[in-house]
C-alpha cells in the first residue's frame, strides 16, 4: 500500500473503515500549519486524520496522536489560527470522498452549525477549505482554492464498503511524509549553505580588493612628505611634479590637482594618507572575520553532503530510517543556525525599519547610520522610514544625503562622539566631500519637513545645530 490517497477506490474504502471507527466522536484537537491540517478524534484509541497539502506532501492518512517527534519539530504550528474557532467544540459525523473529484470531506458539526472541512488530494499542492452548511467558505489554506473544493453542489459519491488496512494506510502516510520533510529541509539546507557561502566569497573577494587599494595610504603618506619638503619649488596649476624622497633621495613623481593650490594639494594627500591608513586596520579585521565565517561553511557544506547523499541503512522499518535520516537533518540545523540565519535574525523588520536598506554603517559596534543614496531614498530615509527621535544631519548649504542615526528614541544618550562620526559620514556623502572641513547641521528628525509639492529629498529643518568636521570614514565606523 504505498500510496492509497491516489487510488480513488482505494481511499474510498479506507475513508469508510475510518469514519464507522470515529463516527460521533467528539473532536478534543484541532491542529495546523503551513499546508496541513490535523484532527484528533477524543477516545482511548487517539485516533487522528492528518491532511497535508504541502508541494510533495498531498496526502491524507490516520494516525494514532500525537504524530511521531521529528514530524512534529518539523511541521511548525500555527498559533492562533482562525480555523481553531471556526471548528470549535467539534463532534466528527461523517468522512467521504466527492463523487466528481479526488476531495476528501469531513462533515463535523460544531456549536455553530454543520461544518464540512474538504481536502483537495491532487494537484502540486492541494487545497483545504472549510464550508458551512449554506457553502460559504469560513477558511482555507490557500488564497483562490480549487472551484471543486468551494462548490456547494458537490455531493458525496456513492457509498462505499469499509475496507482493510488502516494502519498500513496510516504507516505509508507517515513514510511519506517523512521523507517529504528530509527533502524540504535537505533542499533549504543546501541552497541556505550554498547562498551564504556564495556571499562570503563575493564579500571576501571585494575586502581584499579593499585592502589592495587601502595599502596605498602609505604610498600617499611617501608623496605627501615629498611635497612638503618640496612645497616652495611647486608652483599652482603643475599637474605632476617630481622631487626627492626624503626618506632614501630616489626621485618620486606625484600627481597633482592643477586646479588647487600646492598647499591644498598637500592636505589632499595627506587626508588620503590618513583614511587609507584608517580604513586598512578595519579592511583587514573584517577580512579575517569574513574568511573565519567563509571556512565555517565550507565544513557545514562538507558534514551536509553525507547526510544529503549517504546510503540508506538497509533492513528494519523503513519509518525508522525515515525519522533517523529527518532527525540527523534537523540536528544538522540546530548545530548550524547562525550559519544559516539571515544576518537580522530572529528580530523581523521593526514597524520602523524601511522596506529597503538604504546605505548603512555601525559607529562603535552600537549605532547605526542610514544614508540615502538617491533623492528618492532621501525622502524615503526622512520622511517615512526613520523614527521622531532619530538625529538628522545633512551637510550645510550643499546637495547630499540625507543621513538618520538611529537612537532607539533616546537622542539624549547618544555621545558627542559618534554625533561626530555621524556627521563626518553625511559631510562624506556630499558635494563638499574634498572639502578639509564641512559645517553639518542637525537635529532631531520630528523637525524635519518637506514643504508642500516640493520634489523628493527636500527637506526644511524647523531647529537645528550644525558642527564642523573632516569627511571621511572615522575609526569606529563600519559599513554594515
Amino acid at each position: 500500500m504505498a500510496t492509497p490517497w491516489r487510488d480513488r477506490e482505494q481511499l474510498a474504502a479506507l475513508v469508510a473503515a475510518w469514519r464507522d471507527r470515529a463516527a460521533g466522536q467528539p473532536v478534543y484537537r484541532i491542529a495546523t500549519g503551513a499546508g496541513w491540517v490535523s484532527v484528533s478524534i477524543a477516545g482511548d484509541e487517539r485516533d487522528a486524520l492528518f491532511l497535508g497539502a504541502m508541494p510533495g506532501a498531498v496526502l491524507a492518512f490516520p494516525f494514532r496522536a500525537p504524530l511521531p517527534e521529528p514530524l512534529r519539530q518539523d511541521l511548525r504550528l500555527t498559533r492562533r489560527d482562525p480555523l481553531l474557532d471556526v471548528l470549535r467544540d467539534a463532534v466528527f459525523q461523517d468522512a467521504h470522498l466527492l463523487a466528481d473529484d479526488i476531495v476528501l470531506e469531513l462533515t463535523l458539526d460544531t456549536a455553530a452549525g454543520l461544518r464540512r472541512l474538504r481536502h483537495q488530494l491532487f494537484g502540486q499542492r492541494g487545497g483545504i477549505v472549510v464550508l458551512d452548511s449554506s457553502g460559504r467558505m469560513l477558511w482555507t489554506a490557500y488564497p483562490s482554492p480549487h472551484p471543486c473544493l468551494v462548490d456547494p453542489d458537490s455531493r458525496p459519491g456513492p457509498d462505499t464498503a469499509p475496507g482493510d488496512g488502516i494502519d498500513a494506510w496510516s504507516a505509508a502516510g507517515l513514510v511519506h511524509l517523512a521523507r517529504q520533510r528530509e527533502t524540504a529541509l535537505g533542499d533549504r539546507l543546501r541552497r541556505g549553505l550554498a547562498r551564504r557561502l556564495a556571499a562570503a566569497d563575493r564579500l571576501v573577494a571585494n575586502l581584499a580588493a579593499d585592502l589592495d587599494r587601502a595599502d596605498g595610504g602609505h604610498e600617499r603618506r611617501r608623496e605627501a612628505e615629498a611635497l612638503a619638503a618640496h612645497l616652495h619649488t611647486v608652483t599652482r596649476g603643475t599637474e605632476t611634479v617630481t622631487v626627492a624622497d626624503p626618506r632614501d633621495g630616489t626621485p618620486l613623481t606625484i600627481a597633482l590637482d592643477p586646479a588647487l593650490p600646492p598647499h591644498a594639494n598637500l592636505e589632499r594627500l595627506f587626508r588620503q594618507a590618513r583614511k587609507g591608513e584608517r580604513g586598512r586596520e578595519v579592511i583587514a579585521d573584517r577580512l579575517a572575520d569574513t574568511r573565519s565565517e567563509q571556512a565555517r561553511i565550507t565544513t557545514a557544506v562538507g558534514e551536509l553532503e553525507p547526510l544529503l547523499a549517504g546510503p540508506e541503512p538497509t533492513g528494519g522499518d523503513p519509518l525508522d530510517t525515515c525519522f533517523a535520516r529527518l532527525t540527523a537533518l534537523q540536528a544538522f540545523d540546530q548545530t548550524h543556525g547562525q550559519l544559516l540565519a539571515v544576518r537580522t535574525r530572529g528580530k523581523g523588520r521593526a514597524p520602523d525599519e524601511p522596506t529597503r536598506p538604504f546605505r548603512r554603517y555601525r559607529i562603535d559596534d552600537r549605532w547605526d547610520v542610514w544614508v540615502g543614496r538617491s533623492r528618492e531614498e532621501n525622502d524615503e530615509l526622512t520622511h517615512r522610514a526613520s523614527h521622531a527621535r532619530d538625529l538628522w544631519l545633512h551637510a550645510q548649504g550643499v546637495g547630499g544625503s540625507h543621513v538618520i542615526l538611529r537612537t532607539g528614541g533616546r537622542p539624549d544618550t547618544v555621545p558627542r562622539s559618534v554625533l561626530e562620526k555621524a556627521a563626518a559620514l553625511a559631510a562624506l556623502h556630499s558635494k563638499a566631500r574634498n572639502s578639509s572641513l564641512v559645517p553639518v547641521i542637525w537635529t532631531e528628525r520630528r523637525y524635519v519637513r518637506r514643504p508642500r509639492k516640493a520634489p523628493p529629498g527636500t527637506a526644511v529643518c524647523l531647529r537645528d545645530e550644525n558642527l564642523f568636521v573632516e569627511p571621511g570614514v572615522m575609526t569606529g565606523v563600519e559599513p554594515a
